[in-house]
């Protein structure tokens, strides 16, 4: 396995210790990126309580509304001639309210978000969108996704890069003017809607701006608790074109494999009601030919048939009832029997094995070398179209970086 290239400006001592006080300090003027996180869709208005200093826009044109000093609490919502809240907008459709300090609050139907928000009348619907730090965004969604567990600092360090790649590549590739993602896709509730983890606060703060780059870009990527022992690349199960790194084979969770069985079984006559077929006469898995992970599954009776994705098994049956994508299937008189390894879906970091590395002292570079060869690690604060200026100027940097690497990650793999 190639080792992952670390660029020697940005090799920096926060993963070779985690004490934070050898952190390098975040400051406001190193820059950030911001995401838009679409939190309230087909709405017919919010109530929105700005405490503090506000100014409202027209992203259109960028010209300044109204404004205040003390704060509003109002109900917005659409009227024949435009947005009004509190005060009435004629002829505009979208606004932008944003904070005129670090000190104002904006709460959305009782929620407080950082950032601003941006509200758009489509056709008498509300949209509302959180334009926010992508840092606060992982410190909310990671918290709600791993809030209770509880791994060593480099496996959180791990996760928090693989996670900020991913939302960079949605902003890059975000197909939406108004808004990047939803927030139900990547579980966002709000900074303040969730317990912090105080790791995880720690790691997004000493990995800030930190991502990983394929082929210069950043990529869709993920983590998953077990794989199993192998994991697949992210277009092979989520079914979404773009370069990435390939799936790989870990060696601590296929050690553990056995360990990591799971077995479901359903009724016959459950399923046939849960795809709406009269009966089950077959069923047939689609797979990643190599790390064998399903990501759909199809379901067929006498006359028609019902194809679902991994995802849409698992949300239908059950998140608790189907465990990952490592699984076969068999159809047995009037019962379905489903037998599985691991948990998860089997893309990017595998949080098993990568605590098992930084547990024998592996940092997160070394890690994610692991999961994700022919990458690089870069920081980047802003979204250039093109991570580097040109071919030259990325294979000087690639020369570099390979010439800095520590051997322990050279040999890795």
């Amino acid at each position: 396995m190639k080792a992952l290239l670390i660029l020697a400006t940005f090799f920096i001592p926060l993963f070779a210790t985690h004490d934070d006080s050898a952190l390098p300090e975040a400051t406001d003027d190193e820059g950030n990126v911001t995401i838009k996180v679409l939190i309230r869709e087909n709405v017919d208005g919010a109530l929105i309580d700005v405490a503090g200093g506000y100014r409202v826009y027209n992203p259109e044109n960028g010209k300044v509304l109204s404004s205040g000093f003390h704060g509003k609490r109002y109900y917005l919502q659409a009227n024949s001639v435009g947005l009004k809240w509190g005060e009435g907008y004629p002829g505009i459709h979208q606004i932008k309210i944003t904070p005129k300090n670090s000190k104002t609050t904006i709460l959305v139907d009782g929620i407080q978000y950082k950032g601003s928000i941006v509200v758009y009348d489509i056709n008498s619907s509300i949209q509302i969108v959180n334009e926010v730090d992508v840092e606060d965004v992982l410190r909310a969604s990671l918290s709600s996704l791993l809030g209770n567990t509880n791994y060593e600092a480099a496996t959180y360090d791990s996760v928090a890069i693989a996670a900020r790649t991913n939302l960079y590549n949605t902003i890059l590739h975000s197909p939406n003017t108004y808004w990047n993602v939803h927030a139900k896709d990547i579980d966002y509730q709000s900074h303040a809607a969730v317990l912090s983890n105080p790791n995880i606060e720690r790691s997004v703060l000493s990995t800030k701006h930190l991502i990983l780059a394929y082929n210069d870009k950043p990529f869709a990527t993920s983590w998953t608790e077990h794989s199993g022992g192998r994991t697949a690349s992210y277009e092979s199960i989520f079914r979404k074109k773009g370069p990435g790194p390939e799936g790989v084979f870990v060696g601590y969770a296929q050690k553990m494999r056995e360990e990591s069985k799971w077995k479901s079984v359903l009724s016959v006559a459950e399923l046939a009601k849960l795809t709406g077929l009269e009966k089950i006469k077959a069923i047939d898995l689609f797979q990643d030919p190599t790390s064998k992970k399903v990501y759909a599954i199809r379901f067929t009776d006498e006359k028609t048939f019902a194809e679902w994705t991994v995802f849409e098994l698992r949300q239908k049956i059950g998140l608790n009832r189907i465990l990952s994508s490592d699984f076969t299937v068999h159809l047995i008189r009037d019962h379905v029997e489903f037998n599985g390894y691991g948990r998860g879906y089997g893309v990017g970091v595998c949080l098993f094995t990568a605590d098992q590395m930084a547990k024998i002292g592996d940092s997160a570079p070394q890690i994610l070398s692991h999961f994700f060869p022919e990458s690089i690690l870069v920081k980047l604060n802003t979204l250039p179209k093109n991570l580097f200026t040109n071919e030259a100027q990325s294979n000087d940097i690639k020369e570099n970086s390979k010439n800095a690497a520590p051997e322990s990650l050279t040999k890795k793999g």
